[in-house]
């Protein structure tokens, strides 16, 4: 059964150029037939053909297959490489963090060894207070009476003269 070109090129799954890139001269005074516009290509022209691109695809399927193990080994290397330096990384942060955790807890301990030196020292304060309060009021009872607050006859309030010339302050008045 004789095909045409675009026949084959849909049954190869390939283009109709790269047909007719295989079929040189020789190949086509022995394998085809012209009828009218067509070009048709007999049965073993097509096994020819075929072959053609069978050798050419499996040549491409090692060559693809041998770049994707090219590139998954070289993924591989990079992948594991990132995941080193990555994992450096956070070595390194929770060497920081640890440092980090230890100043403060040291800064915890003086400070509470700070909180505890000025509780002990206001202790010592209170009870030399209590000793002295407790000397003067002693004394403080003994003496006479407290004399109280005395207003000196000379003082007079600020508004003395407007009590004394008998006007009522007004409100603007204040001030003055």
């Amino acid at each position: 059964m004789e095909l045409t070109i675009k026949e084959l090129a849909d049954e190869l799954s390939v283009s109709k150029t790269a047909i007719r890139k295989h079929m040189d001269d020789k190949f086509r005074d022995t394998y085809t037939i012209k009828k009218g516009n067509k070009i048709l290509i007999k049965d073993e022209g097509v096994e020819v053909l075929k072959g053609q691109f069978k050798n050419q695809v499996e040549t491409a399927d090692k060559q693809s297959t041998k770049t994707a193990n090219q590139l998954a080994v070289k993924s591989d290397d990079q992948q594991t490489a990132l995941l080193a330096e990555q994992l450096e990384d956070q070595r390194k942060q929770i060497d920081a963090k640890d440092k980090q955790i230890a100043e403060l807890h040291q800064l915890l301990d003086q400070s509470q060894r700070l909180q505890l030196d000025v509780q002990n020292k206001l202790k010592q304060l209170e009870s030399k207070n209590t000793s002295s309060i407790k000397q003067t009021i002693p004394e403080s009872v003994n003496e006479e009476e407290p004399q109280g607050d005395k207003i000196p006859d000379s003082y007079q309030p600020s508004n003395a003269r407007f009590q004394e010339a008998g006007k009522k302050k007004h409100w603007w008045q204040f001030g003055r």
